[in-house]
């Protein structure tokens, strides 16, 4: 990436870089990619549970008005789940044929896929197992080389729990599983034929490697129904984590080594823990950011300080950390004297946190809000090499892979990127013109696929598994956002290749985002929710959801508003920060519109104060004299 000259100021301790623009002006094509395409799948996104699909239908890129494959009943599941394959060379790390090759779902008692590999016949719906009275499905993603979703059920006819894979049809028996949990598959070397799976037995408490017809499994070691933290790729280890110690467990022979932590002890709390390629990171509760080597066993601390509440984000040598506040990045082998600063946050600034953390880049957005128009505005932005560098008024949207490069696991997204798709002229929800970047050059123009107003297309794209990255066919990719003005959600078609290909899909009805988790986790609470809101809780400490009462504003010239329930885990409400003009005082009232709590008179100065939650934070963290969360209880006499 082109570095631009940037100013470098200290700030608490911190290096804080100035962000420049690109200057936009060069337009860039992509290049098709050569290697095995596959078909394409979109649904309607369920508002009751975040991330759920139904009504999936399968496309060909070269038509997507006319689908192949319609209507897929997926209402018995969360998830019409895919499963891609890829070619990988150990020694050199490089991959190749990365595609779609199955598509897994439930339809009423069975499970059906559909090989998602583009030839000459129609995609078609296989029974998958002849199994046909199955229930409680639950799809576990298993990352070895590709993403494989294997479906463990009950089935009813055999009163037993099974496990169905995407390569079975239905002249395949289901594999009796017993009370486990799918946690890996085994292998004698990285690159080898699966030998059979690592999982946990909820009876025994034990972790367990079975043949793969599970009729031979033998213990490993103890361990607790969560202990599990992953694969350490490239090597045949997996790792555990309880109790301030880390297990490492050779899938291979069956071997488990204790990694102690020094008496470190890993803060409770979302987000203070994660496992990246060969190392487990965490946070103390001294205070520290800390990495442990599996392989090699040896403990490395990589930052200290107050600020340190959450893990977001890696690159090959990066890690990204900080708190809803702050987003920093220090250098994984503990050599960065100060974090370096990306964004804080404050009443009017702040950032949206995304995991496009790749080999060399990570991609971030942040977002400023004006006062005195109400409006909204988006940068998007790339760290690189201790850097940043920002593009005014764009916002990232999603990222394409590519299906040949070098796989990084050591990074949140290991795959090479074959096109950014980024968001230009952004309205005050994020909307605007989409375009497709080439990713050697990401702050130049780029090719228009359509704009669009007031939909966000980050909302589903960090948290649903099939949205977190898309893999193109001929040029076609599927992404999802989110009308911030109603919350409703639908998938959007475009080619990377063409102008103007952006095609709306789905028309979801709005009148169904009434209740559950219709809100959007990963990004920042207030964005979610039209960036102006908050959540009101049932007590002061912010431990209690709440449900039936609406934030009222009333403003000096006697004029009032009430602001939208978005309905999630609690009472989240959102309004428009464009209207929030003048001094105003904030009212918690309940369906009859009695008033239960309130600000003290007129001392919310207009939009300024939107980011209800920035201020009424949780755990105790308050700011500019708010005394706690936004409760039901009156706080102020």
């Amino acid at each position: 990436m082109k570095k631009k000259h940037l100013a470098v100021a200290t700030l608490f301790g911190l290096v804080l870089l100035g962000c420049s623009s690109g200057d936009g002006t060069t337009v860039r094509h992509l290049e098709e990619q050569s290697g095995s395409q596959s078909y394409l799948f979109y649904g309607e996104v369920e508002a009751k549970a975040l991330g759920s699909l139904k009504n999936v239908s399968i496309i060909d890129s070269s038509n997507p008005d006319n689908p192949l494959l319609k209507q897929i009943d997926t209402s018995a599941i969360r998830y019409a789940v895919p499963s891609s394959s890829m070619a990988y060379d150990t020694e050199t790390k490089k991959y190749s044929e990365l595609t779609v090759q199955h598509l897994s779902y439930a339809s009423g008692t069975k499970a059906y896929t559909v090989d998602m590999k583009r030839g000459e016949s129609d995609p078609q719906a296989v029974q998958n197992s002849s199994a046909d009275k199955l229930s409680d499905f639950t799809y576990t993603k298993v990352n070895y080389l590709g993403e494989t979703n294997f479906l463990v059920a009950h089935d009813d006819e055999l009163n037993q729990t099974v496990l169905i894979t995407p390569d079975m049809n239905s002249t395949h028996s289901p594999i009796v599983f017993g009370d486990r949990k799918l946690l890996s598959v085994t292998y004698d070397s990285y690159g080898g034929p699966v030998t059979g799976y690592l999982v946990y037995n909820n009876d025994s408490k034990k972790v367990e490697t079975c043949l793969s017809n599970m009729e031979n499994c033998t213990e490993i070691t103890g361990a607790g129904s969560r202990d599990y933290e992953g694969d350490v790729p490239g090597t045949t280890y997996s790792v555990l984590y309880s109790g301030g110690t880390i297990k490492r467990i050779d899938k291979s022979s069956g071997d488990v080594v204790e990694i102690a932590l020094n008496g470190k002890e890993v803060k409770s709390g979302h987000g203070t823990t994660s496992f990246q390629g060969g190392s487990f990171y965490f946070i103390a509760t001294d205070g520290t950011l800390n990495r442990v080597d599996i392989k090699n066993k040896k403990l490395i601390k990589i930052a200290k300080g107050d600020f340190i509440e959450r893990i977001r984000s890696f690159t090959e040598e990066w890690v990204i950390f900080g708190s809803d506040v702050l987003l920093l990045a220090a250098k994984k082998d503990g050599s960065t004297t100060k974090p370096v600063k990306l964004i804080e946050t404050d009443l009017t600034k702040g950032y949206k946190y995304v995991y496009y953390g790749m080999k060399e880049r990570y991609l971030y957005v942040t977002y400023a809000l004006d006062p005195k128009s109400g409006k909204t505005t988006f940068d998007a932005c790339i760290f690189e090499d201790g850097e940043i560098e920002c593009k005014a008024n764009s916002f990232w949207a999603g990222i394409a892979l590519s299906q040949e490069g070098v796989y990084s696991p050591e990074s949140s997204l290991p795959y090479t990127p074959y096109a950014f798709v980024r968001m230009d002229v952004n309205d005050t929800y994020g909307g605007g013109t989409l375009k497709a970047i080439d990713p050697n050059y990401p702050f130049d123009d780029g090719i228009a696929m359509g704009s669009v107003s007031n939909y966000n297309f980050q909302t589903f794209l960090s948290n649903s598994r099939f949205l977190t990255s898309a893999i193109d066919s001929n040029g076609g990719i599927v992404l999802y956002a989110k009308d911030d003005t109603t919350f409703k959600v639908d998938a959007f078609y475009m080619n990377l290749l063409k102008e103007n290909s952006l095609k709306k899909l789905t028309d979801n009805d709005v009148s169904k985002v009434t209740s559950g988790r219709d809100h959007c986790h990963g990004r920042h609470c207030m964005l979610c929710h039209s960036f102006a809101g908050g959540k009101i809780y049932g007590d002061i400490n912010g431990t209690k959801t709440v449900h039936g009462y609406r934030i009222k504003f009333e403003f000096r010239n006697g004029d009032t508003l009430k602001a939208k329930v978005a309905k999630g885990g609690g009472e989240n409400f959102a309004i428009d920060a464009r209207k929030l003009q003048g001094d105003f005082t904030a009212l918690v009232v309940d369906k009859d519109d009695n008033v239960v709590n309130q600000s003290a008179p007129y001392t919310h100065k207009g939009a300024k104060r939107a980011n209800c939650n920035f201020c009424h934070a949780r755990g105790g963290v308050t700011r500019h004299g708010a005394y706690g969360v936004i409760t039901t209880h009156m706080t102020i006499e």
